[in-house]
């Protein structure tokens, strides 16, 4: 017999859309509100309209503009014996809760809603809902109001659905206390990154790496400034060839010199925060940076080659094109 543990289970083997799954993981972060708020989303995606983030700019506004309107009348009130006072009965402070409600509501179903807009018509696994993820995920977006950041909790909570456990709770915390201005930060260097860390000379010219925004970055929980790391590509046995991946490529490390046993790569490393944040931003494809790091690679009796992913096993591992030399500067 089933006990009530198993039978709460969720077969993961079992596929279902993508939106059914969002709808559980936003019951589970904030209860019943959840249907009613994907519903009109859902009518309005099947009759093929994109119109919820205007209304949602709007509703926005339209509380904002409330909400000044408030502030000005209690402001032009009259000053009583020479002070200026406001008094806050119990409809100003239910008008203030109502507004802070709103507010915040109207944030969780704007992400909730692009994130509908990430997933399409994706299907998932039917895996179980992690209720502290969800609970912490929804207490923190319910206070982001800027839309590129907006725009950025979307993504995490869509790729949490098509892979759980891609993004931590310690680097949920890390976007929370993260402003606009940082996510631009972590985004100039975000082209840069290959597998998990950066390749860095201390005098590298290039405009993303600042040693002022590698040392916010760091302060962000994004990235380790330390300029002693390396990365060791060790050429053992028969190994010729020393892989990495660099967006949708691999790159190799392939020494031109049989007398090449290894080669020291100095490198910036990211954190657990900043790699998986990586996979919630599109970045772009630096050939120019390739090109100085294969630069220095010739110095070592090395070259770097690329080849493109073709597709990813089940095991993980990639199935790849030919490898092709990239020319140094």
């Amino acid at each position: 017999m089933m006990g009530p543990v198993e039978a709460e289970m969720t077969d993961v083997n079992v596929k279902v859309p993508a939106l059914e799954k969002l709808l559980d993981y936003v019951a589970s972060g904030i209860g019943a509100v959840a249907g009613p708020m994907l519903a009109k989303w859902m009518a309005r995606r099947n009759a093929g309209a994109r119109v919820i983030e205007a209304e949602g700019d709007a509703a926005t506004m339209r509380i904002l503009a409330d909400a000044q309107a408030q502030a000005q009348r209690f402001l032009s009130a009259p000053i009583e014996s020479g002070r200026g006072a406001i008094e806050l009965s119990r409809d100003g402070i239910r008008q203030r809760i109502e507004f802070q409600e709103q507010k915040r509501q109207h944030n969780i179903a704007s992400v909730t809603s692009e994130a509908a807009a990430n997933l399409g018509d994706k299907i998932v696994s039917n895996h179980p809902v992690d209720p502290d993820w969800t609970a912490r995920f929804f207490d923190n977006v319910q206070d982001v109001s800027a839309g590129d950041m907006k725009r950025l909790w979307s993504k995490i909570l869509s790729g949490e659905i098509e892979c759980p456990g891609r993004t931590s709770l310690r680097t949920l915390d890390a976007l929370r206390n993260m402003t606009s201005k940082d996510a631009q930060a972590f985004n100039d260097i975000s082209h840069l990154v290959i597998d998990d860390f950066i390749f860095y000379e201390t005098r590298q010219a290039d405009d993303s790496l600042p040693l002022g925004k590698l040392l916010h970055l760091q302060d962000c929980g994004l990235v380790n400034v330390t300029p002693t790391l390396v990365r060791i590509v060790d050429f053992t046995g028969d190994l010729a060839v020393v892989t990495f991946v660099y967006q949708n490529s691999v790159l190799g490390v392939r020494r031109i010199d049989d007398t090449c046993s290894s080669v020291r790569i100095p490198i910036l490393k990211m954190t657990t925060a900043g790699s998986e944040l990586l996979l919630a931003i599109e970045r772009q494809f630096r050939l120019d940076y390739l090109r100085s790091l294969s630069k220095f690679l010739r110095t070592k009796k090395c070259e770097l080659v690329k080849a493109e992913i073709l597709s990813i096993l089940p095991d993980g591992r990639y199935q790849c094109g030919a490898f092709v030399p990239i020319e140094p500067y």
